[in-house]
């Protein structure tokens, strides 16, 4: 989707910027951080595209699927300048089910007993611009992320069919905590972002445990969750979806 590579392009200018930013005295320390890893993600809520309000699980039989999460974060000691994050979230599924009822979805009409396959495309790109307010065994960051959001729903039966779209751009409030426990390289963490206005809503949490080894090589694993509340995002009308599951990465800190 074109959503990456926007977002790969700003990112890079981001960097860029970031980078040619610091002094070159040698003492000028920073660190870069990067992560890749699975996210098993549980599906539910409901859509509507013009009259009816279609379950995802109960009308599309939407199923769990794991997909894959990206980051990328420099950190440095340079004065006002914010640290930088930038991560990448696939959430895409697929369902099939039998009609209960009849569902009018973007127009079109699919009546009960219909035999409908659905897929769902969601690509989430965000860029976060933090602090470190408190930097040593305890750490909190705080900052601002800007989400990029472009994604498609795709419903088909064996004579109709049809695909919503939407694309948006939130901007959010962002906070991180972080505790290490010293010497032995394990640490837990907790982060939030999200932002509400004129019936738009979207939070996101994220609560881990890893450990990093004296090489930077490391590992994480714990819970996330994503809820939307989007209203006249093109062709949907209204979106209220929950995704949520466990999450395990690979890390790698130098």
């Amino acid at each position: 989707m074109q959503v990456m590579n926007r977002f790969s392009t700003a990112l890079i200018g981001g960097l860029i910027v970031a980078i040619s930013s610091l002094p070159a005295a040698a003492d000028t320390l920073f660190g870069v951080y990067a992560g890749a890893g699975a996210w098993q993600q549980e599906y539910a809520g409901d859509i509507r595209s013009t009259i009816t309000t279609v379950d995802v699980e109960e009308d599309l039989g939407i199923e769990d699927k794991s997909n894959n999460v990206l980051y990328f974060a420099l950190e440095h000691g340079v004065p006002f300048l914010p640290n930088v994050r930038a991560q990448y979230i696939q959430m895409e599924a697929d369902g099939q089910n039998v009609l209960s009822r009849s569902i009018d979805f973007n127009g079109q009409t699919y009546a009960l007993s219909d035999n409908v396959s659905t897929a769902v495309e969601l690509d989430q790109a965000d860029a976060l611009f933090y602090y470190q307010v408190l930097d040593g065994v305890i750490s909190l960051d705080l900052g601002l992320s800007v989400s990029m959001l472009e994604g498609q729903i795709d419903i088909q039966s064996v004579t109709e069919g049809t695909n919503a779209e939407f694309d948006e751009v939130i901007p959010m409030l962002y906070v991180g905590l972080r505790a290490d426990l010293p010497s032995t390289g394990l640490w837990v963490s907790a982060e939030a972002q999200g932002a509400s206005y004129e019936g738009n809503r979207l939070m996101e949490y994220t609560a881990l445990i890893g450990y990093e080894s004296k090489v930077g090589l490391g590992f994480e694993a714990g819970y996330r969750a994503v809820q939307f509340e989007l209203k006249e995002f093109e062709n949907v009308q209204n979106a209220q979806i929950d995704i949520n599951g466990p999450y395990a990465a690979v890390n790698f800190h130098f």
